[in-house]
């Protein structure tokens, strides 16, 4: 109940319940037992607090505002992706692997580009260019060869070379085409270096998925091929004599997808898609899924848009067993499976730290426990209102006013 309360009463649990930080903090933001806001990167073992940070600072001379990385939560972060996926493949029989990538253009800091290459090498995670600028950076810092290198976006004749020698290099570098147009400067460079091209298709989805980016899905989206589209790349491919260079599927229906339905919704057309080009004799091996998975920036663990209603095992799970569902069904072999989650990656990695801006002081008197009769109905009604308010519900309140919000705005597009 939230009251006027005298400050020795005021404790550790009140403060939690007050800022949802265990809500939100994902296990790496805590309120330590004297008070203060601490991070906690190693799974609870170790303890740092954020004003011990800041007077550490300004002994060597440093002041407000300043960006704090954590790049331990970088490291977490890779691993519980891995160890979620690795579980769920064990669990369900699954026959092929997983392999992340981190998409440069979320963070393109260096010092984020060099730890998630670094922690992800350990679990073969790669990296996703979009532009000549990050495809030499991940060139750059890829050093592991079993990690995929995915790219995506426009792509002009220097972008493809620089692919093609990444390729020869040793590294699985794999062109994705979003355009019809994308295939024919592949195979032209391709056969003026005399170097095999590795190639991915994205696929456009049946129905757009609520979502940022979200517009970027569906039928009238701007990215990706058609099925007649796709269907011409393999009779091209196969004129050719180079279908065995169709090594991936990709489908990227946007970001901070928050429902766990939309994303079974799409593994499971993705999962057709893939099969049906086995089917028409592409060697494939890989399916990526793109971005998506969420992070819960609210702590209400809910479909609305700042959060997400499943947790890091289910989304793993529902991926692994949808696609496993379809391979069964089809006969086909289990293929790799890519996520390119960057969001959800760096959301913990850093805190912005900034002085106390002002300060203000809100002074209330001792509420009355009962109101005489002649009082309006009104002033009654607020009364009870104020006896009745609760952290829990103000947040349901909050969580209600972001839905209708979302619910106008659907009407006026």
């Amino acid at each position: 109940m939230i009251k006027k309360r005298v400050l020795e009463q005021w404790g550790i649990k009140d403060a939690a319940e007050l800022y949802g930080i265990n809500n939100w903090g994902a296990g790496y933001f805590d309120i330590s037992k004297e008070g203060d806001v601490v991070i906690t990167p190693f799974n609870n073992s170790v303890e740092i607090s954020i004003p011990e940070v800041i007077a550490g600072l300004k002994e060597r001379g440093l002041d407000m505002p300043l960006l704090l990385r954590i790049e331990n939560i970088l490291d977490a972060q890779i691993s519980n992706l891995h160890k979620s996926f690795r579980k769920a493949i064990k669990n369900l029989g699954y026959n092929g692997e997983f392999r992340g990538v981190y998409p440069i253009k979320v963070n393109q800091q260096q010092q984020v580009v060099e730890e998630v290459a670094h922690f992800g090498a350990n679990y073969h995670h790669g990296l996703e260019a979009g532009s000549k600028p990050e495809l030499l950076t991940a060139m750059t810092y890829l050093k592991d060869k079993e990690a995929c290198l995915i790219c995506n976006g426009y792509k002009d004749k220097h972008f493809i070379d620089l692919g093609l020698y990444a390729v020869k290099m040793g590294m699985k570098c794999i062109f994705v085409m979003e355009m019809p147009n994308d295939l024919d400067l592949i195979l032209e460079r391709s056969k003026k270096l005399g170097i095999k091209p590795l190639i991915g298709v994205r696929m456009r989805t049946s129905k757009a998925i609520a979502g940022h980016w979200g517009e970027s899905s569906g039928e009238r989206g701007i990215f990706g091929l058609t099925t007649n589209q796709i269907m011409e790349v393999i009779e091209t491919l196969k004129s050719e004599n180079m279908l065995d260079c169709l090594k991936l599927l990709h489908c990227h229906v946007g970001s901070q997808i928050s429902n766990i339905r939309d994303i079974r919704a799409t593994a499971l057309e993705a999962s057709r898609v893939y099969t049906s080009l086995i089917k028409e004799g592409a060697s494939m091996g890989y399916i990526d899924l793109g971005g998506g998975l969420a992070v819960d920036y609210d702590g209400s663990h809910t479909n609305y848009s700042t959060s997400r209603n499943y947790s890091l095992d289910e989304y793993c799970a529902d991926i692994v067993e949808t696609i496993m569902g379809v391979m069964n069904e089809q006969q086909i072999e289990h293929p790799n499976i890519i996520t390119e989650s960057g969001r959800s990656t760096v959301a913990y990695y850093s805190v912005l730290l900034f002085n106390v801006l002002n300060v203000s002081k809100f002074e209330t008197e001792e509420m009355p426990e009962s109101l005489p009769d002649d009082t309006p109905e009104v002033i009654k009604n607020m009364l009870f209102a104020y006896n009745s308010l609760t952290v829990r519900n103000v947040q349901e309140c909050y969580n209600d006013a972001l839905y209708y919000r979302d619910e106008v705005r659907a009407l006026f597009i």
